[in-house]
């Protein structure tokens, strides 16, 4: 028998900058523009017990664009573009052929999904606290069958909150950073596929010029389907078809980044994410680096 293995949904390895931007608003007037860019490796697979699966591999390569504004001191937005490059990279024949018509062993790059994210500042002492708003919305019908489809092709609507804080005056270079979120995603066949992710991060300025970033990243699906429920006798054709957007995908991740501030407007990052454990999802890990640039519309004053 066959074991169903899901599509690497690469939205999910899109990560954020590790830090204490997104709980921290640029202020009026004030934006960035960053390009980043990075590559998962999906090696395997966690089974419905949490075992693991090698076999069935892929990898994507993405390039994302940034752009992010204050329109007050205390609510900011921003938008994220990326370019996807996938293939399948397994030993083992691709699944749903001839359906399947991206596994086959060469990239396939496309714009994914436009992300628009809305950020209000409703605490500052002692800790910062941003509710936020964010949609996603892909940029147009993409494959979503097979082991190297770039997306899920749904719309999702998330609602969350950071909270951030400098651990002064015990740990004046040190700070903590974390976030709630919740995302309403587009039903498949009438299944919900609603979940709730959580990220952890502590962070350590060496210097005012170069800071490292631990994280610590969970999921939780609520609704979607197991690899045994794919399998079951009774699963119809359709269903299977579309499994690689209907699997319930439960993970934790860890990861390590820093950030270097080059001069006072660019700043570069760089990050390395491990997929340490999981449920009906993929372990492996993801690379990225980006550069960030900070501008100002508000009018300068001089002496």
């Amino acid at each position: 028998m066959r074991v169903f293995l899901c599509a690497a949904v690469v939205s999910l390895f899109l990560l954020p900058s590790l830090g204490l931007a997104q709980a921290f608003l640029p202020g009026k007037g004030n934006g960035s523009v960053s390009v980043d860019i990075g590559t998962t490796h999906a090696a395997g697979h966690f089974l419905d017990d949490g075992s693991r699966l090698p076999g069935y591999s892929s990898r994507a390569n993405h390039v994302t664009l940034s752009v992010e504004y204050g329109l007050t001191d205390r609510l900011a937005v921003g938008v994220d573009i990326p370019y996807v490059r996938s293939k399948y990279t397994g030993k083992e024949e691709p699944l749903n052929l001839p359906v399947n018509v991206i596994d086959d062993g060469a990239y396939h790059g496309t714009v994914q999904d436009f992300h628009i994210e809305g950020r209000f500042s409703v605490f500052e002492r002692p800790f910062v606290v941003t509710p936020f708003f964010a949609l996603s919305v892909p940029s147009h019908s993409y494959e979503t069958i097979g082991e190297s489809a770039v997306g899920p092709n749904l719309k999702q609507y998330t609602t969350g909150v950071y909270v951030g804080r400098l651990l002064n005056p015990f740990l004046s270079q040190a700070f903590v950073h974390g976030s709630y979120s919740y995302t309403a995603v587009q039903k498949v066949l009438g299944l919900s596929l609603n979940r709730s992710n959580t990220d952890i991060a502590f962070g350590y300025f060496f210097t005012p010029r170069v800071s490292t970033t631990f994280l610590w990243r969970t999921q939780s699906t609520y609704g979607g389907l197991g690899f045994a429920d794919l399998y079951d006798p009774s699963t119809t054709a359709e269903v299977f078809l579309q499994s690689d957007r209907l699997t319930k995908q439960d993970f934790q991740h860890i990861g390590v980044g820093t950030g270097l501030n080059l001069t006072e407007s660019m700043s570069a990052n760089f990050s390395f994410i491990k997929f340490v454990s999981g449920h009906n999802a993929h372990f492996g890990e993801a690379f990225s680096g980006g550069l960030s640039w900070s501008f100002s519309t508000s009018p300068r004053l001089f002496n």
